[in-house]
């Protein structure tokens, strides 16, 4: 039953994981992509999570929280930035639509 569990826990996480690429790989939308992005990131945030929680040392447990919350902040931030160039993109006119096919150099 045990070990049902863990696969159950390693499928969810790898189909996150492959949902993710495959968004990264087959969308020109920019923000679609940020999101297959962090859905990639959140398969593995909750493979770390899970690894960490079954190892059973508390120190290691506390440490594998740790690298998951410091993952979310850098996450945060990617978005931020991503989505604030993205908007000043808009805003000199070197976007019409949210493609990447549609960036355009300044001349």
């Amino acid at each position: 039953m045990i070990i049902i569990g863990i696969l159950l826990i390693i499928i969810t996480a790898a189909i996150l994981v492959g949902i993710g690429v495959w968004g990264m790989i087959y969308n020109k939308n920019l923000v679609k992509m940020l999101l297959s992005l962090e859905v990639s990131f959140n398969g593995i945030t909750l493979l770390v999570l899970y690894l960490a929680s079954t190892i059973g040392i508390l120190s290691i447990v506390k440490l594998g929280a740790y690298i998951v919350f410091l993952g979310i902040a850098l996450a945060i931030g990617e978005i931020s930035i991503i989505v604030s160039v993205i908007l000043y993109m808009f805003k000199e006119k070197m976007l019409t639509d949210i493609t990447q096919d549609e960036v355009r150099s300044e001349e």
